[in-house]
């Protein structure tokens, strides 16, 4: 495969620059970029039918690659984030980061990569986890004390071979130590903000005690607050000529608990259709069933050791295989309605007249 032979260093600089150097996203829709972010308060839901037919579902994960980003800063003044590590490839000399041959520690957060590798072509992953960290903690009331162990492999053969699984999977996680795909590939496919967001909610959850809930959940959950939502709905789109790409519940359960399939064309397949039906169902549970508040006390009862049918029934009014099937994306449908077309959010905004 090309992308298991090219030099990472060349190869993440020339995939950043080529979005870049596209035809910045224009026309009557809205871009995900500007539609409202996800905050703790809301209010939910957070855009009009009308809005989400237009644009698609939100998605900021990516204008920390944009030409204008700059670090954010910290209740102190101090950059974290993007772009506070390596400006570029320019190291920046952070006090509080460990960086040995190989090695990046800042935080939770500790990346083992090949040291062929320069530095900051994989620093922008760990920037991300950082703040990944910060803001999925403040969503969902969620902490942890223990490292984050990311391993990231060198080429797409190393990656397939140790993890047992294809690249449609961004990353395969066990506890504390989470082995990623090739960070420029990340990059190269616009995924690197999302997978480092999705996995750094995933861990969250399972750091605080909620790894028991049912996989729909789980995984809907680490992809909504990644805002997966577009880009699994442009997935869906080689399938749909297919016949039906909405999963069930039970059906996206059970895809989730098992092992990749041994057909690898049907396992990209049927893992996006589980992935964007889990998606699905976070999404109307979040935007129309009480918004972040409603999430962070389920999730606060289940870390604190209360049953989480008791807490669901608490907080949403019934069990959790209940709630699942009201939130069924093969009765519901999907929330865009027909309005599925490609989109692509990795575009930066064209400029306004005057800008």
């Amino acid at each position: 495969m090309m992308f298991g032979k090219s030099h990472p260093v060349v190869f993440l600089l020339f995939m950043i620059l080529v979005p870049l150097l596209a035809a910045p996203a224009t026309g009557a829709e809205e871009h995900a970029s500007t539609l409202p972010v996800l905050t703790r308060d809301g209010p939910y839901p957070r855009i009009s039918p009308e809005q989400l037919a237009e644009s698609g579902f939100p998605d900021h994960k990516h204008a920390f690659f944009w030409p204008d980003w700059e670090p954010l800063r910290d209740e102190d003044g101090k950059p974290y984030g993007m772009g506070s590590v390596c400006k570029g490839m320019v190291w920046q000399d952070r006090a509080d980061v460990i960086s040995e041959s190989g090695l990046m520690i800042l935080g939770l957060v500790k990346l083992e990569y090949h040291a062929g590798n320069k530095r900051c072509v994989v620093a922008p992953f760990v920037e991300i986890c950082e703040m990944a960290l910060r803001d999925v903690s403040d969503l969902l009331d969620l902490t942890a004390t223990d490292t984050l162990r990311i391993v990231n492999t060198n080429m797409i053969d190393a990656y397939t071979s140790r993890t047992g699984q294809g690249t449609w999977r961004m990353y395969k996680r066990a506890g504390d130590l989470c082995i990623v795909q090739p960070i420029p590939i990340l990059v190269a496919r616009t995924l690197a903000g999302h997978a480092a967001y999705d996995l750094v909610a995933a861990w969250l959850l399972d750091e605080n005690g909620c790894d028991a809930l049912p996989p729909w959940l789980r995984q809907g959950l680490a992809a909504y607050v990644a805002e997966m939502g577009t880009h699994l709905n442009n997935y869906m789109l080689q399938f749909r000529a297919e016949g039906d790409i909405l999963l069930t519940p039970a059906e996206t359960d059970e895809l989730f608990s098992a092992p990749p399939l041994s057909d690898s064309a049907q396992d990209r397949k049927m893992f996006r259709m589980a992935r964007y039906a889990a998606f699905l169902m976070a999404w109307r549970l979040i935007e129309e069933r009480g918004g972040m508040a409603s999430m962070r006390a389920f999730l606060s009862a289940v870390r604190d050791g209360r049953d989480p049918d008791e807490a669901c029934a608490e907080i949403y009014g019934t069990d959790l295989y209940a709630l699942a099937t009201a939130l069924d994306p093969t009765v519901l449908g999907e929330p865009q309605g027909e309005s599925f077309q490609t989109r692509r959010p990795h575009i930066p905004l064209a400029p306004t007249a005057g800008e």
